[in-house]
């Protein structure tokens, strides 16, 4: 299980820097970006889900079973929290990357499509 969760953890940081982001499509190369964050942010909810079910499960019969569980549950959505904000600082950098490199043909498409965001 280990070695799966491993797996999965590190293709998903690898298609962050695998998508096809062409600087001549702006807006599917957003839209690449964002659909990577989301495709991600869900298959760590998986198992992070999966990882605190089998944690919840190990708690002791008896009176330490509840405060077991608390414990837990707030020990997963610690982690939860701090990697869904990895995720999220990632893939802000994916796209700032992308503006960066692409400015230029950016500001020429915009130009030449008459975009608002060029006329002052």
């Amino acid at each position: 299980m280990v070695r799966w969760v491993i797996w999965m953890l590190l293709s998903a940081a690898g298609a962050a820097a695998q998508l096809d982001l062409d600087c001549a499509a702006p807006e599917r190369a957003r839209a690449l970006i964002e659909y990577a964050r989301l495709s991600e942010i869900e298959q760590v909810e998986d198992i992070h889900r999966d990882l605190l079910d089998k944690a919840l499960a190990r708690c002791p019969a008896g009176a330490g079973r509840e405060p077991c569980r608390a414990e837990r549950r707030r020990q997963a959505d610690l982690e939860w929290e701090r990697k869904l904000a990895e995720i999220k600082a990632r893939y802000e950098k994916v796209q700032k990357d992308f503006e960066a490199r692409c400015r230029a043909t950016i500001a020429q498409a915009n130009e030449a499509t008459g975009s608002p965001a060029t006329q002052a």
